[in-house]
Parts: structure tokens; C-alpha cells; sequence
């Protein structure tokens, strides 16, 4: 596939031009935006008007039109539509020009599904990019959604297949005219943001996609959250070719995962090292090991509590704790904000109290199904802006909250990993804690006591 030119037009509902880039005037000329219909055949003017017409917003619509250039010919374009949400009068076009590339057509160019470039096209795009001379600095991101295949065996595959296509809508939107989103696969995503070169530039980027994602679903159903993580680097700076800069890509998505989602990671070597040195990094084979024991030690602990009645639920939690490098734990009644248990991972006793805090300064936080993992960093400042001083106050780095809805006035299991803690978070340690949370539920052995040794 050839390098293909990418404009971008603003419409409102009177077929009126109100914003376009710079690719746009160099191709139809500056006087375009005056009167934005010449530039249309008056037979594809109908069909434009006719999509946008019926078009629904925050949703897309694929339209194919010709349009015409400076030099006075037409061109054949593939575009993509959507009415934006914050002002309803206003379509946005992604624009390709089909006749700057080598194919005649633009099969295969977007993703059925969503509407984005495809893992070709984007791969295509990037690899182009990058054999540019002069080098041309980009970032590179892979994106997925955290914990996608519990949403499908919870909700069904209707419900993943809808979340895909709205990450897909609301990164696009992020991205604007800044880069290119694509879609490499299943739930995960490539985003080549060839229009940025500051990194703070980028990190509102990727916080607007982030905030976006969680915002979309909030009101939706109180048991129901989606969130993101993101990884990516800097082009040529960070890696040379693109096989290089996607193996490093995955590494900091690998790494928001396991700081516990919802958060991006732009490589910084100072901070991460020499990535080309794999002696520092966890292979796939080795990370798939590390999670086996993790879930057999789990099965373990349960079958003992459970079943053969082989140990107390104290043992069982000192385990927890052991097992995924756990700083603290506790139980927190619901109705007091206070907790009836503690326990640390040196085994001392610990309280946590709550209850100068309203209950909607956290509580909405807490009873998200299944868990909710909380992080210091990226907290909803905005909105929860005194249990993030809490947290800091109290050193919590991550929380990761259960809420145990099954038991009188309800109450809180809160797994804590430390700033400065050895804890790092698997994403298969998320299933483990929920399974470990439910079966201490289902029991009714929740600790009352103090664990602390004699």
C-alpha cells in the first residue's frame, strides 16, 4: 500500500466548511472553505447530504465521494463521518485520497468493525513513515481494553463487540488530525501519532482517551467499568525499525498492565532501562509460569479453607499477602467506614478509618463489580479529590477494592500495595483477588480477628 493523503474537513448541517488542515488547502486551495459545494460533484453533494442527514451522534459512517484539486480533476475519496457529541451541528471527515495510492481501491484499508485504518493500513503507515527521508519523529502506541475478555464472558460478545467499536470512536476522536488510529487485532489498537512532538501534547492525548473510555461507561450501570492502558515510545529515538519499536510498544503496555491498568506508559530510559537488554525483561513463557504457580497457590489456600478445613482464614490471608508481594489488607465495614480487620505484610496488626471521609467520596469508587483497582496517580482528581488525599496520606500507591455485597450492611476487602513497594500487579492477579474475595464471601470466614502473632 502507498503512502496515502489524509485530510480533514469540519461541516456543519448547513453543508457549510468551518475547519479543515492544511492537506485539505493544499489539495482543493484556500478558496474551497468559501464555498465548499464546487469542489463536489452534484451527484456525490446529494449522497454526502443524504449520510450526514440520517447520521447519529457520536456514531460514524463510511461515505466514498469524489472531490476536486487545484488542478480541476476529481479524485476519488474515502471518507469516514461523525457527528461530534460536544456540538451536534458539526460532522468531521477523515479523508483518504484513494488516487495517491498504489491500490486502485480501498478494500481492506479500514476495519470492518470499527471504522478505523486495519492492521495492514496502519502497519503500512507507520513502516512508510519511517523509511521517510528526512526522518520524521512519531510516537507509537498499542492500546487495549483492560480486562476485555471478562467483559465478554460476563456481558456476552455483543456487549465486547459494542465496547470495541466505541474505544475505537472515542481514541479516533482523541487522536483528531494529531495521527492515525488502527486496529491490530481483537481488542487491541495502534496509534501512530505522527503531528505530535511534545510530550506533554502527548500525555493530553492519551489522558483524553483514557478519561473518555472510563467517562462513556460510568452512568451506564454501576457494576460496569471500562478502562484502557496504553503503551508506546518515540521513533527513531527509541528504536529504529518497526518490528523494534513494536516489541517496545507491548513492553509498556505489558507495564501499565501490571502497575494495574487503566494508566499509559511512555518508554523513558532512564526510568526503564535498555530495553534491548531482555536479561531485565519477563517473557511471555516466563510471566505464563509466574501466573501458574500464583493460581495454584490460590486453589490451594481455597481448597484448605473451604473444603478440607485445613486452615484459618487469617493463614489464608497472611498467604494472599505472601503470595502477590501484598503490603496490607483489610475488612472495612460499609456502614462505620472503619475497619473490623488488618493486617500487614510483616504480620502486625493495622487499622484503617474511613469515616472522616463522606461515604460518596469513596464509596461509588469502591462498589464497582468486580473489583476496582485505584491508583494514587491517576484518580479522578476532579472528582474524588479527598480519598486521593487519603490515599496519599496513607502511602497507598494501588488499592484494590472488593465489595462484599452478600453480608449484612455490606463491607470492603481493600488488598494495598505501598509506594515504594515490591508489589507489581499481574493481570491475571486482578481474577485471582476476585476469586479469592468471592469464596471468602461465600464462606462467611471473614477475619474478625487479630492476626498478629502471639
Amino acid at each position: 500500500m502507498g503512502k496515502i493523503e489524509r485530510y480533514y474537513l469540519e461541516l456543519n448541517d448547513r453543508f457549510e466548511a468551518i475547519n479543515c488542515n492544511d492537506v485539505f488547502l493544499e489539495f482543493a486551495g484556500s478558496n474551497a472553505m468559501d464555498n465548499i459545494e464546487s469542489i463536489f460533484p452534484k451527484e456525490d453533494i446529494c449522497i454526502i447530504k443524504n449520510e450526514i442527514s440520517t447520521l447519529e451522534v457520536g456514531k460514524n459512517t463510511p461515505i466514498c465521494f469524489r472531490m476536486k484539486g487545484l488542478d480541476g480533476k476529481y479524485s476519488w475519496m474515502a471518507s469516514n463521518a461523525h457527528r461530534s457529541k460536544h456540538d451536534t451541528s458539526i460532522i468531521r471527515f477523515d479523508i483518504y485520497n484513494l488516487s495517491t495510492a498504489e491500490q486502485d481501491t480501498p478494500e481492506g484499508y479500514y476495519d470492518e468493525m470499527t471504522g478505523v485504518l486495519s492492521k495492514t493500513a496502519i502497519t503500512d503507515y507507520a513502516k512508510k513513515l519511517m523509511a521517510q527521508t528526512p526522518t520524521r519523529n512519531f510516537y507509537f502506541f498499542i492500546m487495549d481494553v483492560d480486562n476485555f475478555k471478562g467483559i465478554n464472558d460476563t456481558y456476552g460478545h455483543m456487549k465486547g463487540d459494542e465496547v470495541i467499536v466505541e474505544v475505537a470512536h472515542i481514541a479516533k476522536e482523541c487522536v483528531g488530525d494529531k495521527g492515525l488510529v488502527g486496529r491490530i487485532g481483537g481488542d487491541e489498537f495502534a496509534l501512530v501519532l505522527e503531528k505530535i512532538h511534545e510530550e506533554e501534547q502527548l500525555r493530553n492525548v492519551l489522558r483524553d482517551i483514557r478519561y473518555n473510555v472510563r467517562e462513556k461507561y460510568a452512568d451506564e450501570d454501576n457494576n460496569f467499568t471500562i478502562t484502557t492502558s496504553l503503551g508506546g515510545a518515540l521513533y527513531p529515538a527509541d528504536a529504529s525499525n518497526y518490528d523494534a519499536m513494536f516489541r517496545l510498544a507491548d513492553k509498556m503496555l505489558y507495564i501499565a498492565k501490571a502497575k494495574g491498568r487503566d494508566r499509559y506508559i511512555i518508554y523513558t530510559p532512564s526510568v526503564h532501562g535498555d530495553w534491548k537488554d531482555d536479561s531485565e525483561m519477563v517473557t511471555i513463557s516466563q510471566r505464563a509460569k509466574q501466573n501458574q504457580v500464583k493460581n495454584t497457590l490460590i486453589m490451594d489456600i481455597m481448597e484448605g479453607l473451604l473444603l478440607k478445613d485445613e486452615i484459618s482464614v487469617c493463614d489464608a490471608i497472611k498467604k494472599a499477602i505472601e503470595t502477590y508481594m501484598l503490603d496490607e489488607i483489610y475488612l472495612i465495614d460499609k456502614k462505620t467506614g472503619k475497619s473490623t480487620f488488618g493486617i500487614t505484610k510483616n504480620n502486625e496488626s493495622i487499622s484503617l478509618d474511613l469515616s472522616l471521609l463522606a461515604p460518596k467520596d469513596y464509596q461509588p469508587l469502591f462498589e464497582n463489580y468486580p473489583i476496582k483497582v485505584i491508583n494514587m496517580y491517576d484518580l479522578q482528581k476532579e472528582k474524588y479529590i479527598k480519598f486521593s488525599e487519603f490515599m496519599i496520606q496513607n502511602g497507598f500507591r494501588i488499592i484494590i477494592t472488593y465489595y462484599l455485597r452478600n453480608i449484612p450492611d455490606g463491607a470492603y476487602i481493600i488488598y494495598v500495595s505501598k509506594i515504594g513497594s515490591a508489589c507489581r500487579f499481574a493481570e491475571t492477579d486482578f481474577s485471582d483477588l476476585t476469586y479469592f474475595s468471592r469464596m471468602l464471601e461465600l464462606s462467611g470466614k471473614l477475619p474478625e480477628c487479630d492476626c498478629s502473632p502471639k
